[in-house]
């Protein structure tokens, strides 16, 4: 019988971390600049372009990279679909509250950055079966380029978005760990340094004083909403992939994979994304961030720093994931396995504890089985492995059915999909080889005991 190969789950590393960490500061950093970005000087306005060019491309590497497991639609449901929802619906009050009148539409996410959460919902969705496709990295590339030309990608359901910001997603899905490995040993890292300065230094230099604008690196629009041609749009959309790409194997390079002071922020930073949005206006309604001191970069800069450590602090998490949980517990129905006849004392045990004890009971009762049947008979007929013996592990066997002790058993494969990926213990889950195992363990010492 033939056993789903399941792709492992990514080891824990400081380095994933700390790079999530610097990221969400960038995040965090480029949208208060974007609040004031007419007051700024030049040089804060060169930084907001080279940003943008990579820190939402380097998110979605590091969510594919992050999303290895086999995906459990109502695990998604609860950490993305539902902040989702939230967290537009928290946006749009917070401009309702400061008197603005705002349109609400959750299936177009404009004015928030609750699209970045729906993308990850529809690629995890998705990503098992398009990952399996040859060349997805260099055909979902293609794809983007010649979605900017046509007006159907929108911002609807963040349809151009998705479309612009796959590439990186699968291009994380793919990448392994020992690339990790490979490229920190690299000897000519520090070249990838040098090649992101320079690109992250001429394209702005290029854009700004050609007025253009940096929509087209936000992926939420076509080439000619975002003021330029066909052209243009392809070659500032392949610079993008190309600078983005060689910024994320800099950071897989050179960054610490050790644990730093704010390393632990890497593990919180749904709960920064998702509130600091909503702050921002708020702060903004309030003129708050139209105070003289926030033109300077240093200032913008701290307050950027302080967001990521009160957002990211252990209260603020605390608070997300509550939420969460409890609005999950209000919609979503816990399908309970049907019970076993002589479980239901233990029924109401851990799930996982429950799934152990119902297979061990199944071994136990076939092999009480084949115990009647040796008592019966005197004996149980012993495998002959002569010539003369057919092979019971031929290419003929049916598949579902395993040869134990010279008899074909029936052995049906549990579903084990619906079980919640936390409550499932490695060490603790009898797999189809460990259950004919212990029947063939079975059979042997009654082997033994005939006189």
């Amino acid at each position: 019988m033939k056993i789903k190969k399941e792709r492992a789950a990514v080891p824990y590393s400081c380095l994933i971390d700390n790079i999530k960490v610097l990221l969400i500061f960038l995040v965090v950093f480029n949208h208060i600049i974007a609040f004031n970005l007419v007051k700024v000087d030049t040089v804060v306005r060169y930084v907001w372009y080279a940003i943008t060019i990579f820190h939402m491309p380097a998110f979605v590497f590091i969510s594919g990279y992050l999303s290895k497991k086999p995906q459990n639609v109502l695990k998604n449901f609860k950490n993305l679909l539902i902040p989702y929802v939230l967290g537009y619906t928290l946006t749009w009050y917070s401009q309702i509250w400061l008197g603005r009148s705002v349109d609400y539409e959750i299936l177009r996410p404009t004015g928030s950055v609750m699209w970045y959460i729906l993308a990850l919902f529809i690629y995890r969705l998705t990503i098992e079966a398009l990952g399996k496709i040859r060349f997805i990295v260099p055909l979902s590339i293609l794809f983007a380029l010649w979605a900017g030309t046509r007006p159907e990608f929108t911002t609807f359901l963040s349809s151009s978005r998705i479309v612009v910001f796959f590439p990186f997603f699968v291009a994380g899905y793919l990448w392994k760990s020992e690339y990790i490995t490979a490229i920190r040993k690299f000897k000519g890292k520090w070249i990838l340094v040098a090649i992101s300065g320079v690109l992250l230094w001429a394209i702005p230099n290029y854009m700004i004083p050609n007025e253009m604008g940096i929509a087209i690196f936000r992926g939420n629009h076509g080439y000619q909403l975002c003021g330029l041609t066909d052209p243009q749009g392809v070659i500032l959309r392949l610079l993008m992939y190309l600078v983005s790409f060689v910024v994320v194997y800099t950071m897989l390079a050179l960054v610490p994979d050790i644990k730093l002071p704010l390393t632990y922020v890497g593990r919180h930073t749904m709960g920064i994304y998702f509130f600091h949005y909503p702050i921002m206006i708020i702060m903004n309604g309030l003129y708050i961030l139209m105070l003289p001191a926030m033109n300077n970069v240093w200032v913008l800069l701290g307050v950027s720093l302080v967001f990521v450590l009160v957002l990211g602090s252990l209260p603020v998490d605390l608070l997300y994931t509550g939420v969460l949980n409890l609005i999950a517990f209000i919609l979503i129905k816990k399908d309970k396995t049907v019970r076993d006849e002589g479980l239901e004392e233990e029924y109401d045990s851990e799930y996982d504890e429950y799934e152990l004890l119902r297979r061990k009971k199944a071994i136990a009762e076939l092999a009480a089985t084949l115990d009647s049947e040796s008592e019966q008979d005197g004996h149980v007929e012993k495998v002959n492995m002569d010539e003369d013996t057919p092979d019971h592990t031929s290419s003929d066997s049916h598949e579902g059915f395993s040869n134990v002790a010279g008899m074909e058993l029936e052995i049906e494969e549990d579903n084990l999909d619906d079980i919640p990926d936390e409550l499932i213990k490695g060490e603790e889950e009898l797999s189809l080889e460990d259950l004919i195992q212990e029947l063939e363990a079975t059979t042997r010492k009654m082997d033994n005991k005939e006189p």
